[in-house]
């Protein structure tokens, strides 16, 4: 399979390396502590209402993958998966050409289209799924969290990297994104789920996490 794989990783973080093999490239991440008078944490919305660790940690977050995107085009990589340090995968990858050629999850979870209605809980309100490559139906979805995705190719990066750059307020990387202009996919089921290792974003940390199923459980 002629994939290239990225996986983000914070220099403090170690211990995570170690279920990737060669076959992965490691992607420094941006480090929330090393964002002192960064524009950024003032252009994230969050910066008036939230924890200002957690603010810091959700720009670096946001930072680690505009970054990833530009290493993409930098080196004009083609079908690329990229995945934060906790993404384990369950599943094995398909062929390239079975991910489609837009922007595609991997892993995360469905919400409702309005975040304060929560994420999805009842069976009957999932979106029917079926094996393989499904479209994101985003009048009624969402799919929150940057876990795991695939970008076809280095084209389809600049095209994202340019609507980020044009957004004059930035929210957290999985909230922007469901109003990129392109259309958007999702693998079922996903192919990699988030270990229980202790969240480096939120200080109360995760009591949930996602399945094979986009599910948090």
């Amino acid at each position: 399979m002629n994939y290239t794989k990225l996986f983000i990783n914070l220099d403090r973080s170690p211990e995570r390396r170690e279920k990737f093999d060669e076959t992965w490239t490691r992607i420094t991440a941006t480090d929330g502590n090393d964002l002192d008078n960064h524009p950024i944490l003032r252009r994230m919305v969050s910066y008036w209402n939230m924890n200002p660790k957690e603010h810091r940690a959700k720009c670096a977050c946001f930072l680690s993958h505009y970054r990833t995107l530009e290493y993409i085009v930098g080196l004009q990589l083609n079908h690329v998966i990229v995945c934060e340090d906790d993404a384990i995968q369950m599943n094995e990858l398909p062929p390239p050409e079975a991910l489609g050629h837009y922007f595609c999850y991997l892993g995360g979870y469905f919400t409702h289209r309005r975040m304060n209605d929560g994420h999805l809980k009842d069976p009957d309100d999932f979106p029917i799924s079926k094996q393989g490559l499904n479209p994101l139906d985003r009048s009624q979805y969402r799919i929150l969290m940057m876990m795991a995705y695939y970008i076809p190719s280095w084209k389809v990066a600049e095209q994202i990297l340019s609507w980020l750059d044009s957004c004059v307020r930035l929210r957290a990387m999985d909230c922007l994104l469901f109003g990129l202009p392109y259309p958007v996919n999702y693998y079922y089921p996903a192919l990699f789920v988030e270990d229980t290792c202790e969240t480096t974003i939120h200080t109360r940390g995760r009591a949930k996490h996602p399945n094979t199923h986009y599910c948090l459980q």
